[in-house]
């Protein structure tokens, strides 16, 4: 009955929730045809001719093409996983997705079409029921609509040499930017195309100016009245006088009546170079880059610090959600529902990109090794193979390290398992002297020597100084040093950072060699973390070396080059 009198009457005017401009329609059909208000024809093509769009595309690709896509395992435990390597799609993902492209290559081109034009499609070449291939389309050979009756997308594909086919979501690998449609991404090309536009009507501006346009530096002009002949022969003689480099700065006299009138850049021009910068920024807003990455400082140039965090800001908010793109897709689209029951997926370490300085991967490295007062989480040859070395063969090196003095809950301190074993009771906390001996003293006291000192310290008077704490400490609380080789040794390689300088100390001034050690820092460090107190305030390997430097001038002093060759630390108390 209500639908007879809706067509009787007529059905009354229908409201909308949401209403879209003309504009948002062709973005989310991805269709084109509204021209923009600058009056230039936008396409992707011509948007990648933008040079601040085409990076901002390539900013993303790259950032997450870099990195490794690996198909992982979950271990029968449940706890951890590891690398599938025995699955078809490991080598595939992670070395040469086809015949025409490794990996870096596909995924870059992968992603510059989707993240340029929200889709990105690839043909799935499976033999004998086994995906062994993946051919992107370029984004202008591929039609995307849904198919009206079984609500799946369609994909109308034409091949590189023009051969067309209808696929459908099992023959294709569909990675999608941010959509407003269920089935396909919005192309930012066409939601952006005012702001690209009229970054290509203001570069077409400027171009047309340099190639057309004249802008003399100034005007010679006069109340009399000059015929062709006359003026010609002005233009000459003040060209001759004038112009070119030599001739600058020369001081002009004017005659007759005439008169110079200096020329500079009109507001309109200044506006035009504010509006070019100005369409970088909107770019980088479109595609969602910040402009440092697209070379555009703005306003403020960046310091380090900064600088260190717009990256950190690039990875978690640029990259972070293409690569959750890329996995999901890889998950939901080439591997089984199966397999994923069984524990598979996709892995993209983007460790990588968030590395640190050497400092900072130092100081991270101590707190994973643990501490006095904290256990650690990583073992030392982990560290080892994620620094790029090869692990070691001691058997500790593959162990979690803590504190000996850390038990279970309701089991006595002593050990991991409880059991206090005699050689690590508590002795009497004593004050603490820590030094290594230098074990190529003899070779060091020559160069001394080379640089006109004379009295020098006997050679097995060398050394350099870990900890000088007289803080009383248990020592047995103190753990041991992994890091020294078979003979107790650490070895400073020749080189770095060396100087040479005075020191004060409980004998006077003395003059030592001052060099840099991470190890020996570390060392001390973690005997300060013990419980140990120090005599300086910042501590800093040297060798002493002798207290009378007489007239030798120590800004003259070729530092020793040579390695350093420490010896097994020695424990001793402090003698007042």
């Amino acid at each position: 009955m209500a639908g007879m009198l809706r067509r009787i009457f007529g059905a009354p005017a229908e409201t909308k929730s949401v209403d879209f401009s003309p504009e948002v329609w062709a973005a989310i059909n991805g269709g084109w045809g509204v021209p923009t208000k600058s009056g230039s024809s936008v396409s992707f093509n011509s948007a990648l001719g933008q040079s601040a769009f085409y990076r901002g595309v390539l900013v993303i690709a790259d950032g997450v093409a870099q990195l490794p896509v690996e198909i992982y395992r979950r271990v029968s435990s449940g706890r951890g996983a590891e690398p599938a390597y025995d699955h078809p799609l490991y080598d595939m993902l992670m070395h040469r997705p086809s015949g025409l492209q490794d990996a870096p290559t596909f995924f870059r081109t992968v992603l510059m079409h989707a993240v340029g034009t929200g889709n990105s499609v690839s043909y799935r070449v499976v033999v004998n029921g086994q995906l062994r291939e993946l051919l992107p389309f370029r984004p202008e050979n591929v039609g995307i609509d849904i198919d009206p009756i079984l609500s799946q997308p369609i994909y109308d594909c034409t091949f590189e040499k023009g051969a067309f086919t209808r696929l459908g979501p099992d023959d294709v690998f569909h990675l999608r930017g941010p959509s407003w449609m269920p089935y396909k991404g919005i192309d930012p090309a066409v939601v952006g195309r005012e702001a690209i536009g009229l970054s290509q009507a203001t570069e077409e501006t400027h171009a047309r100016l340099h190639k057309n346009g004249t802008r003399p530096s100034g005007v010679l002009s006069t109340e009399n009245k000059l015929d062709r002949p006359q003026i010609d022969l002005l233009r000459e003689m003040w060209t001759q006088a004038y112009a070119g480099a030599e001739n600058s700065s020369k001081p002009a006299i004017l005659t007759g009546g005439l008169k110079w009138e200096q020329l500079g850049m009109k507001g309109v021009d200044a506006e035009h170079l504010a509006t070019r910068k100005h369409q970088i920024e909107e770019i980088a807003r479109l595609l969602g880059v910040f402009p440092i990455m697209l070379g555009h400082a703005g306003d403020q140039s960046p310091t380090f610090a900064s600088a260190d965090a717009f990256l950190e800001a690039h990875v978690r908010y640029t990259l972070q959600p293409w690569i959750k793109n890329v996995r999901s897709a890889i998950e939901t689209q080439l591997l089984t529902a199966e397999e994923r029951r069984q524990g598979y997926f996709v892995r993209i370490d983007t460790s990588e990109l968030l590395r640190g300085s050497l400092k900072d991967r130092t100081e991270y490295y101590k707190a994973a090794l643990g501490t006095n007062s904290s256990p650690g989480w990583l073992k030392p040859n982990e560290i080892r193979e994620d620094d790029g070395w090869n692990p070691d063969d001691d058997p500790a090196m593959d162990q979690v390290w803590q504190p000996a003095t850390m038990a279970p809950v309701n089991a006595p301190a002593g050990t991991a398992d409880g059991a206090t074993r005699p050689e690590e009771k508590s002795s009497a906390p004593r004050s603490l002297y820590v030094s290594r001996p230098l074990r190529n003293g003899a070779e060091f006291l020559r160069w001394a020597r080379s640089q006109g000192f004379r009295n020098l310290l006997p050679v097995e008077d060398l050394h350099v100084t870990l900890i000088h704490s007289r803080n009383a400490i248990d020592w047995m609380s103190i753990e041991r040093s992994w890091n020294p080789n078979d003979e107790g040794e650490i070895v400073i390689p020749p080189g770095g950072p060396r100087i040479v300088e005075t020191m004060n100390s409980s004998k006077g001034a003395a003059v030592a060699l001052k060099f840099v050690s991470a190890e020996l820092e570390w060392r001390h460090e973690q005997i300060i973390e013990a419980g140990a107190s120090h005599d300086w305030p910042d501590y800093q390997p040297h060798i002493t070396f002798t207290y009378e430097p007489g007239d030798v001038g120590l800004q003259r002093v070729e530092p020793y080059q040579g390695k350093l060759v420490f010896g097994p630390e020695r424990f001793r108390e402090i003698v007042s």
